[in-house]
């Protein structure tokens, strides 16, 4: 065992859920790049070093998280993850490291390690998004029968990053039919008595708030596009949806995040959205009034090239517009 990994252990010892973690290149070409040896070299190792930390402190988890599953082996993977779970091994954790896979090869490949590694071994799924398709990947791995999903907020991580979180929470929590398969059934092997896989009931009126802390902390922007917690949810711009808000969207808003709907003045203004705007900001406008406001915000968002109109601006165009004299003064 490398004096670092000594060290690893040794700084969680005695704290409550301690855990390590072993990451094991399971390619080829991972394997010979961080160990310079073969996969199964560089699996045995890990193995070994699975022991000699069970060994050290037994009251120390240790996970084990394969590198580069997706382009690994998968009967060899599945062994050695038998293998690490019988050295003591608690969660084994399959890496599409380069984010490379397609849904139905994730699936296939937690399908064939669980197959291979036996029902002993709890698997773990750690999905990058690099083709957009981490959650997606994520729902496949749950219909495999994987038992630990992992994500990060905002899907921060190296390159394009992860899974979000607030994203696959949301998801499992809103639509659990959307998963294909939820847990049903503790560690323990007792039944969940039909209260799905929470222990917890998840408030995702969280979820916002949470995803604006995480933001402000590391800097990373909520844009208008990000779903679930952007800038964007709830918001409205065009016409039928003004009228009809449920026909454009998959969730209320308001009911399930505690975001309430807001009109905001785009390009794609209708008459009924400039005039809610005009509305909210003090004005009320007649139908020859919309119109020409509904034109100004179009040939302000075309020439400056900015879909959003400013709304302070909005209000100077409405004070020329409906006391003109005033302006002239």
């Amino acid at each position: 065992m490398t004096e670092q990994f000594h060290q690893a252990v040794a700084s969680v010892r005695g704290t409550t859920n301690a855990r390590v973690m072993v990451v094991v290149p399971a390619s080829e070409a991972m394997a010979g790049v961080m160990t310079h040896t073969g996969a199964a070299e560089a699996l045995a190792a890990g193995t070994a070093l699975v022991k000699e930390a069970r060994e050290l402190d037994d009251g120390v988890a240790v996970d084990v998280c394969l590198a580069d599953a997706s382009r690994a082996d998968h009967g060899l993977m599945g062994r050695y993850a038998a293998e690490t779970t019988g050295a003591g091994a608690g969660v084994v954790v399959l890496a599409d490291t380069v984010g490379n896979q397609l849904p139905q090869e994730a699936r296939r490949m937690f399908a064939e390690v669980g197959s291979a590694a036996g029902p002993d071994t709890v698997l773990a799924s750690h999905l990058h998004n690099d083709l957009g398709l981490g959650l997606a990947n994520s729902l496949a791995a749950l219909r495999a029968g994987v038992r630990v999903l992992s994500g990060a907020w905002l899907g921060i991580a190296e390159r394009s990053g992860m899974v979000a979180t607030e994203q696959l929470l949301f998801l499992l929590a809103q639509r659990p039919e959307m998963a294909g398969q939820l847990p049903a059934e503790d560690p323990s092997g007792e039944s969940g008595g039909g209260d799905g896989p929470w222990w917890t009931e998840p408030d995702l009126r969280r979820l916002p708030e949470i995803a604006r802390m995480v933001s402000a902390a590391t800097g990373v922007p909520l844009s208008v596009t990000t779903p679930i917690v952007g800038t964007g949810v709830g918001s409205i711009s065009t016409g039928t949806p003004f009228v009809h808000p449920g026909l454009f969207q998959p969730f209320d808003p308001e009911a399930l995040l505690g975001i309430e709907p807001r009109v905001v003045l785009t390009q794609l203004a209708s008459a009924r959205v400039v005039t809610a705007v005009a509305a909210r900001l003090g004005y009320a406008l007649d139908s020859a009034q919309a119109r020409a406001a509904m034109g100004w915000v179009k040939a302000v968002a075309f020439r400056t090239g900015r879909a959003m109109v400013d709304e302070t601006a909005f209000a100077a165009y409405l004070d020329g517009l409906l006391h003109p004299a005033a302006g002239a003064r």
